[in-house]
């Protein structure tokens, strides 16, 4: 029996736990990740790749390959409401392309949100993990048992030739799904519920001539054969439409001569061929994992929160959950920080992972009240007279729907806005500012995720560039003197990685829009976390000893050195 042993056992390789498996070859700690399957995901499943994830990912350089196999940006123009391809358009939400827009967009990251399906996805961020030296992958790789102790945890697992092995680890990030086995062996529970049987159909068929003009990522369909999504993955050829079923109906009945009527209804063509590549049930899920954290063991993604995909959060409310468990592991396991900074996963993460299975939810029900179900079951006789003349009025009634559904499908403050509150954050006395689901509004109050500033004159730079998990970085006004010290010197006093940097002198940025952005003056700081949310701030020239202090916080000590 093979043993194998790692610092970081990873059990679930879709997107979160190939996200995780990056990150920590990015940071130079040793990994192993299990997959049972023997390959990436054939089925496009997920497709949003939000504009945070984004960032997380230019961050350990992966974007630009991600960028590379997205739908086309132009290709990503807005939501459309119709009754089928070829039928009648009921209503549009634009959700790029607008010119005032497109500037709001501009200025609040350096990169898009993109249309990335999981299948072309995976093996992006394969192939990224498998560069590094530190990180081991293993498909085909079935967990079997998982027991720890106040040393690490040991994984049992087996191969589909047969072989069998243990792995030894100090700590594990179980990613495996909503069915997940870590979570069921270490007895956390659940709580939530399931709303709806849903079949997900993916298919080729070039459907060019009925889209060229209408280059949108989703086609919500409404007729009297189905309702459901039409999710565009290449703008052209790729498609996966997604639909609810009812309780009194199986899985099973959904044949390939069922599935190719509903795909016909879909179209409104008949003419057009289609070729279905894969038939896939699933069920859309609302839960929450009573805590995200047995122990050495770490629930991210699927496997601690599955959401409802109205609203496109799983894997991204997954990728920032290892974003901000990976940095706190990197210190831990390098011994400049105890164990219990571990304990801020689950308070940080939670919260917000718990807001976005609601307002997911939320998502799903405010659809369903407006008669524009979606992928859940519609029964509506409404549906049954939409199309064509007579059907007028009736798809003027589901159009009056449509506008108060753009929190479904455009969400910078949920995407931005979302703050952590904890002992590692030192507050400065500011009040929490408003938040808005479909508006964000940049801050750096501490706990917040510290805004994007374009460096000089290049709208491809941002001051995000300047953090990264493998360091704290202290950003200071120009006429901030001894800041860069304080700081250098207490991060050397307790082992920790920091990077100092003076806005308009080693930065060139606009100092006035810093200081407006940032909350502070010319003389104040601010200091940012390796996940890139703001750990303390002060407004103008203040206590160097309260620098020290929220230095030693932000990572779970109290070092008499460090405060001195």
């Amino acid at each position: 029996m093979l043993e194998v042993h790692t610092d970081v056992a990873i059990i679930g390789g879709g997107p979160v736990g190939l996200s995780a498996a990056n990150m920590l070859g990015h940071l130079g700690i040793s990994c192993a990740l299990y997959e049972r399957n023997e390959t990436t995901s054939f089925h496009p499943r997920g497709h949003v790749v939000n504009t945070r994830t984004m960032e997380i990912l230019r961050s350990i350089g992966v974007a630009a390959d991600v960028d590379a196999v997205s739908l086309p940006l132009e290709r990503h123009a807005g939501i459309g409401f119709v009754t089928s391809l070829a039928g009648d358009q009921i209503g549009v939400i634009e959700t790029r392309g607008n010119p005032e827009w497109a500037r709001i967009e501009r200025s609040q990251s350096p990169v898009f949100k993109r249309s990335c399906p999981q299948d072309v996805l995976e093996p992006v961020l394969r192939e990224h993990a498998e560069a590094y030296d530190s990180v081991r992958t293993n498909f085909g790789h079935r967990i079997t048992e998982l027991e720890q102790d106040e040393t690490g945890v040991t994984l049992s697992w087996e191969t589909t030739s047969g072989d069998a092995g243990r792995t030894h680890a100090k700590y594990v990030i179980a990613a495996d799904g909503p069915r997940s086995f870590s979570r069921d062996r270490v007895g956390i529970g659940m709580e939530g519920r399931s709303i709806g049987q849903q079949i997900g159909i993916y298919f080729h068929a070039d459907l060019w001539d009925l889209v060229e003009t209408r280059p949108y990522l989703l086609y919500w369909i409404y007729n009297a054969t189905t309702s459901g999504v039409l999710i565009s993955l290449d703008g052209r050829t790729r498609w996966t439409y997604n639909f609810g079923y009812s309780e009194n109906e199986s899985r099973d009945d959904f044949t390939a001569d069922r599935c190719l009527k509903i795909l016909r209804a879909v179209i409104g063509d008949p003419a057009i061929p289609i070729e279905i590549k894969n038939v896939m049930p699933w069920r859309m899920q609302a839960r929450i994992a009573d805590t995200m954290t047995s122990g050495r063991v770490f629930l991210a993604g699927d496997a601690a929160h599955p959401l409802p995909p109205t609203g496109g959060q799983g894997m991204n409310t997954g990728v920032a959950d290892v974003q901000n468990l990976t940095w706190k592991l990197n210190l831990v396991l390098r011994d400049v920080a105890p164990a219990s900074l571990l304990d801020s996963y689950n308070i940080e993460r939670r919260p917000v992972a718990k807001f976005n299975v609601q307002q997911s939810a939320r998502n799903a029900v405010a659809m369903v009240k407006k008669g524009l179900s979606g992928m859940l079951a519609n029964e509506s006789a409404l549906l049954a007279n939409l199309e064509g003349p007579e059907g007028a009025a009736n798809r003027a009634k589901l159009a009056e729907g449509i506008p108060e559904q753009r929190a479904h499908f455009d969400y910078p403050g949920q995407t931005f806005g979302y703050q952590y509150e904890s002992d590692l954050i030192t507050p400065d006395g500011t009040p929490e500012p408003e938040f808005s689901v479909t508006e964000y509004r940049p801050t750096a109050r501490p706990g917040h995720r510290a805004p994007h500033l374009t460096l000089g004159d290049n709208p491809d730079t941002s001051l995000l560039d300047l953090f990264d998990i493998r360091h704290f970085t202290l950003l200071a006004g120009p006429d901030a003197e001894g800041w860069s010290d304080t700081a250098s010197t207490a991060a050397e006093a307790l082992g920790l990685p920091l990077k100092a940097f003076r806005i308009g002198k080693e930065v060139e940025a606009d100092v006035e829009t810093w200081c407006q952005l940032y909350g502070v003056s010319t003389d104040g700081a601010v200091l940012i976390r390796p996940d890139g949310h703001v750990a303390w701030r002060s407004s103008s020239a203040g206590n160097a000893r309260d620098l020290r202090d929220a230095l030693a916080h932000a990572v779970s000590r109290s070092d008499v050195t460090a405060s001195a």
